[in-house]
């Protein structure tokens, strides 16, 4: 399947103006981008973590060395997350538990109906969504390289039954987006 040629000259004519104004980042800057994401947050290091400290490199916002304020809010030249599409807006909901600021409770549910809970029980969701993630990265690795509509179809059903928490979440497939750009 290709593109209509208007489509593509508009795209190509947008990526000159872009790079002529210096907005899009080089490839090996993308590269290093990518490698600076997956040294800190791939499944190899997710997975060697446990515990509160899981959690926190995970599901703390007021950390700026966790996974959710890097996938939201970094901005910077070690990584200008914005490069990669925003999930900005919305609450702390949409990653499905948050510590709440004013408080330093742990909160779980939604906006209409907030369940606030033990570290524990926090701990218990960011281990589900590691494992979740982990297994995600998995199903991405088994994906043939000229994969047909048939190989997607079977992923995306594989990934919705195996890691249902992120398959279907802005920063879940931000995350994957960031491994298998």
């Amino acid at each position: 399947m290709t593109l209509d040629e208007r489509v593509v000259a508009q795209i190509r004519k947008a990526q000159r103006e872009l790079d002529g104004e210096g907005k899009l980042p080089t490839a090996a800057l993308l590269d290093a981008y990518y490698q600076t994401f997956r040294d800190r947050f791939g499944p190899d290091r997710l997975a060697a973590l446990d515990g509160e400290a899981l959690l926190n490199v995970m599901h703390t916002h007021g950390n700026k060395d966790s996974l959710v304020y890097w996938l939201e809010f970094k901005s910077d030249e070690e990584f200008p997350t914005i490069s990669f599409g925003s999930i900005a807006g919305g609450s702390a909901f949409k990653f499905g538990v948050f510590r709440r600021r004013e408080t330093d409770v742990w909160v779980t549910g939604s906006a209409q109906y907030q369940q606030e809970i033990t570290m524990d029980q926090a701990i218990q969701i960011a281990r589900r969504h590691r494992d979740q993630l982990v297994r995600g990265v998995q199903l991405l690795e088994g994906l043939p390289s000229a994969g047909t509509d048939e190989d997607y179809a079977l992923l995306q059903q594989r990934m919705d039954s195996e890691a249902p928490d992120v398959s279907d979440s802005a920063w879940g497939h931000k995350y994957f987006s960031l491994l298998f750009p």
